[in-house]
Order: C-alpha cells, then sequence, then structure tokens
C-alpha cells in the first residue's frame, strides 16, 4: 500500500466537498465537475479500507520478519562452513547415475514381499 491514508482521506474529503457544491449549486457548472462526487466515494472506500488493512500489514510484516530470522538462525546452526563460489546457488550439472540392483538388500525385499503377503492387499 504506497498511497498513504492521509492522502486518500483528502482526496475524498475534496472530492466529496466539491461533489456536493457542483451537485446543490444553481450555477451552469460544466458535466465534467460531477465526476467529483464518484470520486470521492471511490476515494473514501480506499481510505476505509487501507485504514482497516493496516493493522494486518504490520503483523503480515512482523511474522516474515520473524520467519526470516529463524532461517537465518537455522541455516547458521546447522550449516557453520561458510558459502563459496561453488555454493553460491549457481546451477551446476549433474550427472545420471545408472541403478545397480546387485547393490540393493535381496533379503529384504524378500521378507517385505512376503510381509505384504501375509497381509493381504491393503487396497
Amino acid at each position: 500500500m504506497k498511497a498513504s491514508p492521509k492522502w486518500l482521506l483528502i482526496l475524498a474529503l475534496s472530492g466529496l466537498a466539491v461533489g456536493v457544491f457542483v451537485a446543490s449549486s444553481h450555477r451552469n457548472l460544466p458535466l465534467a465537475f460531477e465526476i467529483a462526487m464518484p470520486l470521492g466515494a471511490i476515494f473514501t472506500g480506499l481510505f476505509l479500507v487501507s485504514l482497516l488493512l493496516k493493522k494486518e500489514v504490520v503483523k503480515f510484516n512482523e511474522d516474515e520478519r520473524f520467519k526470516i530470522e529463524a532461517i537465518k538462525r537455522y541455516q547458521s546452526f546447522y550449516s557453520p562452513k561458510k558459502l563459496n563460489e561453488e555454493d553460491s546457488g549457481a546451477p551446476r550439472i549433474l550427472k545420471a547415475v545408472e541403478r545397480r540392483p546387485e547393490t540393493r538388500d535381496e533379503e529384504a525385499v524378500e521378507r517385505a514381499v512376503e510381509a505384504w503377503r501375509n497381509e493381504g492387499d491393503p487396497n
């Protein structure tokens, strides 16, 4: 929310004041001045929304700051090494590694299959 609620209030009040003046005057004013009343109503709505969300924005910013601090503490606790050029987050080239079935523990696989057969199909 870049617009300050003070500016929205000023625009709302001036738009409503000009709109009321144009609507109540008996002068022959250009029709373009009649847009001031709806603009005043729009700025009034924006002012009220910004007023309602002001506390929520402060709370959100505080929560995000706490999250970032927690992440920094976690990273500094679990990864004490300093980042160098290799660990800077630059893209790396990964090489594909083929699976070797002989490195599997065949007995563990057989036990798991037997246990599954004894329990039955879970579906």
